[in-house]
C-alpha cells in the first residue's frame, strides 16, 4: 500500500470516529424518520434511497466531490429561479478558464459541462420530486 493510500484511509477512519462519537449516526436517523413522518404521502423507500446518496456524498467528500457540490447548487440555483433557460450551459460557463482555452478544447470543455450539468439537473429533479432539494 502507497504512502498516499495509507494517508487516505486514516482521513476516513479519522472521520469515520468523529461521526460514531459525535451522535451523528442517530442525528441522520432521527432526521430521515421525521421527515418520513411527515410526508407521508412519499415514498419510503425513494427517500431511504436518497439519504443513503446523501451520506455517501458526505463520507466520500474530497475537493473534487466539493466542487461537484458547489455545481450542482448553481445548478439548483438556475433551476429554481427559472425552470425554462434558454441557455443553461452558457449561464455555467466558468469564463476565467473557458476564455484561456483553444478551439478544440473549448468543445471539449463545452461537452464535460453539458454532461455535468445534465446529470445534476437530474440529481434536482429526483431530489425535488421528494421535496429534499434544499441541501441534500
Amino acid at each position: 500500500m502507497t504512502n498516499q493510500n495509507s494517508v487516505s484511509i486514516k482521513a476516513f477512519a479519522k472521520r469515520a470516529k468523529r461521526r460514531m462519537t459525535s451522535g451523528y449516526w442517530d442525528k441522520i436517523r432521527e432526521e430521515r424518520d421525521q421527515y418520513i413522518r411527515n410526508n407521508a404521502d412519499e415514498n419510503e423507500q425513494k427517500i431511504k434511497e436518497l439519504y443513503a446518496k446523501r451520506l455517501m456524498r458526505e463520507f466520500y467528500c474530497d475537493e473534487e466531490s466539493a466542487q461537484d457540490n458547489e455545481f450542482y447548487n448553481k445548478v439548483c440555483k438556475l433551476l429554481q429561479n427559472n425552470s425554462f433557460t434558454l441557455n443553461p450551459i452558457g449561464q455555467l460557463i466558468d469564463h476565467a478558464e473557458y476564455d484561456k482555452l483553444d478551439i478544440e478544447a473549448r468543445q471539449n470543455y463545452i461537452i464535460k459541462l453539458t454532461d455535468k450539468y445534465n446529470e445534476m439537473r437530474e440529481r434536482f429533479e429526483r431530489e425535488k420530486q421528494t421535496k429534499l432539494y434544499s441541501g441534500i
